[in-house]
């Protein structure tokens, strides 16, 4: 107190000149304790928590945080988005940057130690992300260091419940919550606006069952990919779709470019004889061919330098379900022949088969044409060759056949109740009908034996294509298919399983008949009753006992 009231004497009663300089002292002494003050308060805050909780990224974070969830048809979880914290840095604020970032490296050992250093000492720098996304383990580790100039931001992180169910067609998003693949990425206005969920047309149940069963074809078979579409024939709606391996969106950055590929959308194949139903189709709705015509093929077919032949020839003649029942390569180029060239071509762009699937989703691959439309061509198109599609688009063009000639655009998003579905004649009903019970018998008594579900009347088709290669076509790899519709006398539902170069089991071959059609029919069993398919319990005639005089084949070989 005494030294007080000499201080406050001193400016009472000296000289003005002296009274200023007490009045700067007391400024500097003022300044002083204040600075003083401040860092004290800093070196508080560091030893206490370490690191700073403002956000400077506040707006962006908010934006960011609006995104949709998005949900399957029942409303079950795909995608949400939940707040996480991310690791800055503000360089102005950091005494020893190489100190800061040292001690961060004991958190994250793959840091760029001399990188980050060079970046925090950057004068024109005031902000700086240090990691990304952080874990609640990692945030602790980096407050327990007690560092300067650090500071978790709140970021927002896209969640996906389900981790690899329905990764493909679901997508995912880059760091900055934004969509980059899948339906992330065909609806990124919409979901980024936020609002209710985007609810899509699947069904997780008949999903993860898809899914189940291309796991297994991958153990049994030892595949190198493959792929599955469920389509609800009357609206388009898919209720599942995947591809072989899984990606698995949470972690897509880790994901190998084999487990990136969408072989069900983005990618094409000659599928070999799924294509046959569609040449009979043609024909018979061109009018060239009678479903009870009945054809000579125990001989082979010669175009030009090119030999067609049946893998396990009919020595005899055979009907047109006889054809499709077993498969024969030289009975669908005779009636290929009698369509023609421009009719064939021409029914099979109406079926979307020579386009891009017209499908609101990215990514989607173009039809492989042949580089020129001949007889040649035209023949082994007819049996699955020269042309490659994506399984998508071949079972959105068998829509026709279970919609009574009606063929359907897919679609993965549901619709509204104003929404209009896209429909388009390509046959007649009576040809898509026709179609379907011959592709019946094909089940009940030719190549697709194994795909037979006792109550759902399993229609379908079985395609084993040798895959292309430099140096033509590879006995010894295959690109083994089924396509299906059930119930066969009512269809409701389009199934397409594709395997990419499956192995043999023992002692047997390595056709669609053995492993694509047994793991369809394994997977419509499980998927009928989750779908409300009613089974049909009464017998309905197949082809062969319709039409007299047309034999029924009874020979079970597969090919």
């Amino acid at each position: 107190m005494r030294l007080a009231h000499s201080f406050v004497g001193s400016l009472r009663f000296d000289g003005a000149g002296d009274r200023w300089a007490a009045l700067r002292t007391v400024s500097v002494a003022g300044v002083v304790a204040l600075v003083f003050g401040v860092v004290t308060w800093r070196a508080t805050t560091i030893a206490v928590g370490g690191v700073a909780e403002t956000s400077v990224a506040s707006q962006r974070v908010q934006t960011a945080a609006k995104r949709a969830d998005i949900v399957d048809r029942n409303g079950d979880l795909l995608a949400t988005s939940l707040t996480i914290d991310s690791l800055a840095a503000a360089p102005d604020e950091i005494w020893d940057a190489r100190e800061v970032v040292e001690g961060l490296a004991t958190v994250f050992p793959d840091l760029d130690v001399e990188r980050l250093v060079e970046r925090l000492e950057d004068p024109d720098r005031k902000f700086v992300w240090i990691r990304r996304k952080l874990s609640p383990r990692q945030r602790q580790a980096v407050y327990d260091l007690g560092l300067e100039g650090l500071r978790f931001e709140k970021e927002v992180q896209r969640i996906y419940p389900g981790g690899s169910l329905a990764g493909h067609l679901i997508g995912y998003t880059n760091v900055d919550s934004k969509g980059i693949a899948g339906i992330e990425l065909a609806h990124q206005d919409r979901l980024a606006t936020g609002g209710k969920p985007l609810r899509l047309t699947i069904d997780t149940g008949v999903q993860f069952a898809l899914e189940d069963e291309l796991k297994f074809a991958a153990d049994a078979y030892n595949i190198k990919g493959g792929s599955g579409v469920v389509i609800e024939a009357n609206t388009g709606a898919v209720r599942a779709i995947a591809s072989w391996p899984p990606i698995e969106p949470n972690r897509a950055g880790d994901a190998s470019e084999n487990e990136r590929l969408n072989r069900a959308v983005g990618a094409v194949f000659e599928l070999g004889s799924v294509f046959k139903p569609l040449t009979v189709a043609a024909a018979l709705d061109a009018g060239v061919v009678r479903p009870t015509e009945t054809f000579n093929i125990t001989k082979t077919v010669q175009i030009g330098s090119m030999t067609i032949k049946d893998h396990h020839p009919i020595s005899s003649t055979a009907s047109v379900t006889d054809i499709l029942a077993h498969s024969s390569n030289v009975g669908t180029v005779k009636i290929e022949q009698l369509v023609g060239l421009r009719r064939h071509k021409e029914f099979l762009d109406s079926l979307g088969l020579l386009s891009r699937p017209q499908v609101v989703y990215p990514g989607t691959a173009a039809p492989l044409l042949p580089a020129e439309w001949n007889e040649l061509t035209g023949a082994t198109i007819s049996y699955g060759h020269g042309l490659a599609v994506s399984p998508l688009a071949l079972a959105a063009a068998y829509t026709a056949f279970a919609n009574d000639g009606e063929m359907v655009r897919p679609r993965f998003v549901e619709a509204e109740p104003t929404d209009e579905i896209s429909r388009k004649r390509v046959v007649s009903g009576p040809t898509a009908r026709v179609i379907a019970q011959m592709m019946r018998v094909t089940v009940s008594e030719g190549t697709g034996t194994r795909a037979d579900v006792y109550g759902y009347e399993v229609a379908g088709k079985t395609g084993t294509a040798e895959k292309p290669g430099p140096n033509g076509y590879d006995a010894d790899r295959n690109l083994c298919s089924f396509v299906s519709l059930f119930p066969a006398s009512r269809p409701e539902y389009v199934v397409l399983i594709v395997l990419d170069e499956p192995e043999a089991l023992a002692g047997e071959g390595k056709t669609a008949a053995l492993n694509a059609a047994p793991v369809t029919g394994r997977l419509i069993a499980r998927i009928a009753p989750m779908l409300d398919v009613a089974p049909v319990l009464e017998k309905h005639p197949s082809i062969s006992e319709q039409s007299s005089g047309v034999r029924a084949v009874s020979d079970k070989r597969a090919l």
